[in-house]
């Protein structure tokens, strides 16, 4: 036996960019078919067109002895049947102590078990319960997992030690406990139900979240088993390690076993066996764009999926993660899957491209799509003369022109009652979010507005928002002409000021930004597909920078007021000296060196993105050099030598540069008066070849450049001492 402290494989922490995954919403859900049950749902598992679901009830005893309580555990069967989920039968229902607080269940190729062991066998097409052999002994349990694979079942128990027992099916038809695995030992707590196994073809895990008698090693680890012509042998301990965090959790599935991050910004890490020998290797760090505001949880694996329970942070829900392997062998998150009401998703399990969870008012089913590749993300920055590829409606006055140092959509006519509208012809599809900036430049009464649309069918029927003169933005929809309000909240809104508003529409979730900060956020399933477009009403208004995705936004890191310095976070490089202070109630980045270059960077690598935050000098280096002293943003950073950044320079200038292979080049550059202790708002865009820096919500500078396409976001300094706040990236 080898204990692994990972460290065989130099992996770098930023992955390949990652592309952007389809949200998926459940196709059908299934309700509790018993309402006398509290908790429907509690586990699930799926066997093809067989679904099963736990439902517990409570049966209280003495309030003061937990244990004189017991619990009901029912297993209800489902089964499609002509394309609908329909309860067939409780396949069974036992009785044990509530202190027990979870039980596990799992099915498949025909075998289904729960633990406390009942084991069942499909059988001319109904779940008929097996027969244990009790002279093989009982184990010590129960657990929270149990594995099925083939004609064994494997249970997590423990009776001091963590461990997994294995049945079998004999020749006979009867089913005989064989093996028990040991994990570490756990010391004398009051816990008496196992943890996480796994079972796949010759090869076994078995976790051990902890012990209570340290050995020299750390914990949570993992005891790989291996079977030898009948004989399962320990070969090999997967230690935590401060390279390798590991949670209690982990599945193993061929030759990869994948256990979830105890660590921030990546979910999972996946290892595979070296060589001939019995060493096992870091092959990758799952990552995905959102993996610094929320990692990964349970896993479940199938020949060609990987699934894992994760947070979503923007949508503020727990979620499923779908990963496929592409033409490498390399993991890439391809799909998330989400209720449609908008709650969280809990325990889940997979059969070919069939998905089960638990979400909160029941049992949530999905399908999986033949392929993830989702629409290309489209965006006009109306650099030409005219707005090709728009369609604008009758009456409207939507021209190009220039509006200082950029060319925008301008739509002038503020007399007559109908709507104006500008739809991006290439935009037709179903998930799709919209965001621009906005200058609203007359108001022709006193509610006239401006606004975006996604899903518009035609003008009576489609989303929108409108940012209204009365200092509200409504979330709206046209059915066959009449409008309904979703949701609206209180914006004041101020003539020739841009605004960055966004228009999202997956799914039946519908999500209003305005300059980063959600405002809106409602369900409604009325259309599922249109159009994105720009509208006016007795209003005249710029329009500028159009983004159509795919997706919603997902937040690659972000701080706030209250949230110090954590170098978990950041990558740093340069002679930079970075820490954390407060002025007043505020957390403060520090970057305190003038002596060079000083970079912290952070995320995951990814292709379209926004960084922004405040920043301000406190020091530019004096005498020693020439030329300017600076301080700015980064994007698509692939190295020191590789990105792209926005610097405000003591010259008086603000420049948008490339550096690419350590030469530096000048893509645009503008007057700027830059002073010390004074706050700016610094934001910088990556958008397919477009690059924009904004400052203090204004567009100075744009440029086209396709050199570099993916990496990460970032600090900058040279020469300059500075304070830095309220970081925020986005995938827009």
């Amino acid at each position: 036996m080898k204990t692994l402290a990972v460290f065989v494989l130099a992996l770098a922490a930023a992955a390949a960019a990652q592309a952007r995954p389809l949200v998926i919403e459940e196709t059908a859900r299934i309700a509790n078919p018993d309402p006398t049950n509290e908790i429907f749902g509690g586990d699930v598992a799926i066997d093809g067109d067989d679904a099963f679901a736990t439902a517990y009830h409570p049966d209280y005893g003495d309030p003061e002895d937990q244990y004189d309580d017991q619990v009901t555990i029912a297993v209800w069967l489902f089964r499609r049947i002509n394309g609908a989920w329909t309860p067939v039968r409780k396949l069974t229902e036992i009785q044990y102590y509530s202190y027990i607080w979870q039980w596990g269940i799992a099915a498949k190729d025909g075998v289904f078990a729960l633990d406390p062991l009942e084991i069942f066998e499909k059988i001319n097409g109904d779940w008929v319960k097996a027969t244990i052999d009790p002279s093989a002994g009982f184990y010590e349990g129960p657990g929270d997992s149990v594995n099925v694979d083939g004609n064994r079942v494997f249970v997590g128990n423990s009776d001091g030690v963590f461990q997994g027992t294995l049945f079998e099916k004999g020749t006979d038809g009867q089913w005989r406990k064989t093996t028990t695995m040991f994990g570490e030992y756990r010391g004398g707590d009051d816990e008496n139900h196992g943890r996480d196994v796994g079972l796949s073809g010759n090869r076994a895990i078995v976790m051990s979240p902890y012990t209570e008698e340290p050995r020299g090693y750390d914990t949570p680890d993992v005891s790989v088993f291996r079977n030898s012509n009948g004989s399962w042998q320990q070969e090999f301990v997967i230690g935590n390690s401060e390279q390798t965090p590991l949670t209690e959790y982990g599945e193993v599935h061929n030759d990869e076993i994948v256990v979830p991050s105890a660590g921030f910004g990546e979910d999972a890490f996946v290892f595979r066996p070296q060589g001939a020998g019995p060493d096992w290797a870091l092959g990758q760090r799952l990552q995905k764009t959102g993996s610094f505001m929320g990692g990964g949880g349970i896993v479940h694996m199938t020949d060609d999926f990987l699934l894992m329970n994760g947070f979503d942070y923007d949508g503020n829900r727990s979620v499923l993660d779908v990963y496929a392997k592409d033409a490498n062998g390399a993991y890439a998150h391809v799909a998330m899957l989400v209720a449609s009401d908008g709650g969280s998703l809990g325990s889940a399990a997979i059969s070919g491209r069939r998905v089960i969870a638990r979400c909160q008012s029941g049992v949530c089913m999905f399908e999986l799509p033949a392929t993830f590749a989702p629409p290309a993300l489209l965006q006009d920055t109306f650099a030409g003369t005219s707005p090709t590829g728009w369609t604008l409606s009758a009456g409207s006055q939507f021209a190009i022109t220039q509006s200082g140092a950029t060319r925008v959509l301008r739509q002038s006519e503020t007399t007559s009652t109908a709507t104006h509208t500008a739809l991006f012809a290439a935009s037709n599809q179903g998930d799709e979010s919209i965001e621009a900036d906005v200058r609203p430049t007359a108001f022709n009464g006193s509610d006239r507005w401006v606004g975006l649309a996604t899903r518009y069918q035609d003008a009576g029927n489609h989303y929108y928002i409108t940012m209204r003169a009365s200092n509200v933005i409504r979330l709206r929809k046209l059915v066959n002409g009449a409008p309904i309000t979703l949701a609206s909240a209180a914006l004041p809104v101020t003539l020739n000021r841009t605004y960055r508003l966004r228009l999202e529409s997956i799914g039946q979730h519908h999500r209003v930004y305005a300059d980063g900060v959600m405002l809106l956020d409602a369900i409604d399933d009325s259309f599922s597909s249109g159009r994105a477009g720009l509208l006016t009403y007795r209003a005249s208004a710029d329009f500028d920078n159009v983004v159509v995705s795919p997706s919603p936004v997902t937040t690659v890191f972000r701080t706030g007021l209250n949230q110090g310095w954590d170098e978990r976070v950041w990558n740093l490089s340069g002679p930079g000296v970075w820490g954390g202070t407060w002025t007043g109630t505020e957390s403060v980045f520090t970057q305190t060196s003038v002596a060079g270059d000083a970079r912290a960077v952070t995320g995951v690598a990814n292709e379209a993105q926004q960084v922004e935050f405040k920043v301000r000098a406190t020091a530019f280096a004096s005498g020693g050099g020439s030329g300017d002293r600076w301080f700015g943003a980064m994007a698509r950073y692939a190295d020191d030598t590789n990105y792209y950044y926005v610097s405000l320079r003591s010259g008086g200038t603000i420049s948008l540069r490339k550096v690419v292979n350590g030469a530096i080049t000048v893509l645009a550059t503008a007057n700027m008066p830059v002073a010390l202790d004074n706050w700016y708002t610094v934001r910088l865009e990556a958008v397919g070849s477009r690059l924009r820096a904004y400052v203090d919500g204004n567009l100075v500078l744009e440029a086209a450049d396709a050199t570099l396409t993916s990496g990460r976001t970032g600090m900058v300094t040279y020469r300059t001492a500075a304070q830095f706040q309220l970081f925020r990236a986005v995938q827009p």
